[in-house]
């Protein structure tokens, strides 16, 4: 699918940003904007012309990271906009693809929870709406049950897995859907397997998988305000976890890249 559209030239939509309200200081967290702005640099290397969307609450992480990647700002949706504001601006940009990566959608009450099942559909723009539409193909990366493209999870499958599963289970589908240990991780896999998937711009790709990289866009999301979205501290780290502590994903997805 992003293969596809990225070499074809198609505009290609990224939706990412969670705040978290519940922090002493509530801010985008740093899971999602850091992956979603490596994957905007590998679907440029193809060829594909990535817009990536986000609501106010979270802009100034997510441009934070897309700066520092090279990429150029997001398209801010106000935490006011109506399903119908979503869907009419998203489907003036003509997108050959729309993936979210770690953005929460709502559950099967219609309330956007967070992983401790805090209710935060007030401040979070109503994107998900954009992957209801017909005729766009769908994608998502996630780590928790409660994010965009989870839908297609059985939810008793959510349930068992996480805490608070039943209550916040998401219930927006996607065509393609990607899980992993953070979303960070999930878009670096997908820019691996695009490697595969696009030989000839593999050496291209696979230079944004580094640890180096992905610190210096982590340590731009925290200097923008962003916070760990489990400790809820502006930290080097994602979820809980220092980025030192998984420096060796990065080898690791090259070598599988090029086996």
């Amino acid at each position: 699918m992003l293969a596809g559209a990225a070499t074809a030239g198609r505009r290609i939509g990224l939706v990412t940003g969670v705040h978290i309200a519940w922090a002493p200081l509530p801010a985008a967290e740093t899971d999602g904007p850091v992956g979603t702005a490596v994957l905007a640099r590998a679907l440029t290397s193809l060829g594909g012309e990535p817009v990536v969307l986000t609501d106010d609450w979270c802009g100034p992480v997510v441009d934070a990271c897309l700066a520092a990647a090279g990429c150029g700002p997001a398209v801010v949706v106000g935490r006011a906009a109506t399903e119908d504001d979503v869907r009419t601006a998203v489907s003036a940009l003509d997108l050959g693809a729309l993936v979210a990566v770690e953005r929460l959608g709502p559950n099967r009450s219609g309330r956007v929870l967070t992983m401790r099942a805090v209710d935060i559909t007030a401040s979070t723009a109503p994107l998900h709406a954009a992957f209801l539409a017909p005729g766009v193909p769908t994608g998502a990366v996630g780590d928790g049950g409660n994010e965009i493209g989870m839908g297609v999870v059985p939810p008793e499958v959510v349930a068992a897995a996480v805490a608070h599963g039943a209550e916040i289970a998401c219930r927006t589908p996607v065509d393609h859907l990607v899980v992993a240990g953070t979303s960070n991780w999930g878009c670096y896999g997908v820019v691996a397997a695009l490697a595969r998937a696009v030989p000839d711009r593999a050496d291209r790709l696979l230079a944004l998988l580094t640890p180096d990289l992905d610190a210096a866009l982590l340590s731009a999301a925290v200097a923008a305000g962003g916070i760990d979205g489990v400790t809820g501290e502006p930290a080097p780290s994602v979820d809980g976890i220092a980025v030192a502590d998984y420096a060796d994903l990065f080898p690791a997805l090259v070598r599988l890249a090029r086996a």
